[in-house]
């Protein structure tokens, strides 16, 4: 088993996006740190959201971690008009890392580096150095095409970790063998299974594998739904969708703020 490296210093910047709240201009604000990663072998880039009330309160929270597509970074999301004030809004951190696509490539027959990253050490920095529920009901992992694949992975070999995950335009294809996930998905039993939010667009080239990996879950009986809608793999999709993945999850049980 690894050891987590000694916990590092976050080196902070800001990426800031205004948007206009009542008579006068409020700030959103998502921080970007480096996490020291001993799987991948360098520091990670990551954008961390928090709730707009975060500092004024000790109250731990849920958080989600939200990966970009391929060609993507951890600014995708915050880029987004929308995405900064309506998700700081709903009393949940969001955790973006940066991840390039040959980090979801197994090394040697070992496990991408991507799960060790997303399993376990992304995870226990996040819960040393912010305030969040540590309950695996309390935490998700969701992502957009290339994303969405890595969310769908995490979610089926770690399902100690994460309860809910969302699977928008995942591209399931990317980096695994034929049969991969339906091995993993005939090991999890209903009880022990996240939540699976898997939406698509009908335009979309992926659209069967999305609908495959829906099957697959009601076989097992395992929670999920599926969203077939208009569109294809772009953000035409991917905003409403993932609004609609933060809808799904603050309704599960366990989904709120704790005392500290």
């Amino acid at each position: 088993m690894r050891i987590f490296p000694r916990r590092p210093v976050a080196l902070f910047t800001l990426v800031a996006v205004f948007v206009a709240g009542g008579a006068a201009a409020q700030s959103r604000t998502a921080r970007t740190i480096r996490v020291e990663s001993a799987a991948i072998g360098s520091p990670v880039t990551v954008a961390v959201l928090t709730p707009v009330d975060y500092d004024s309160t000790t109250l731990r929270y849920p958080v989600v971690y939200l990966l970009h597509g391929g060609t993507q970074n951890h600014t995708a999301f915050p880029a987004r008009s929308w995405f900064t004030r309506d998700a700081s809004e709903r009393r949940m951190i969001v955790v973006m890392p940066y991840l390039q696509p040959l980090l979801f490539n197994e090394r040697n027959g070992q496990p991408a580096p991507i799960e060790e990253f997303l399993g376990r050490e992304l995870p226990a920095y996040i819960d040393t150095n912010y305030r969040t529920v540590t309950d695996r009901r309390a935490r998700a992992i969701g992502g957009i095409s290339m994303g969405g694949y890595g969310a769908t992975l995490l979610g089926l070999k770690r399902p100690d970790m994460f309860g809910a995950v969302g699977a928008i335009s995942a591209a399931l294809s990317t980096g695994r063998r034929p049969g991969d996930v339906a091995n993993l998905i005939a090991a999890l039993t209903p009880e022990s299974s996240p939540y699976f939010f898997i939406a698509c667009g009908v335009a979309d080239s992926v659209l069967p594998a999305s609908r495959e990996l829906a099957a697959q879950l009601r076989g097992r009986q395992i929670r999920s739904e599926l969203h077939e809608v208009p569109g294809g793999h772009s953000w035409e999709v991917w905003d409403p969708q993932v609004k609609a993945f933060f809808d799904s999850i603050a309704k599960l049980p366990l989904w709120s703020t704790t005392a500290n």
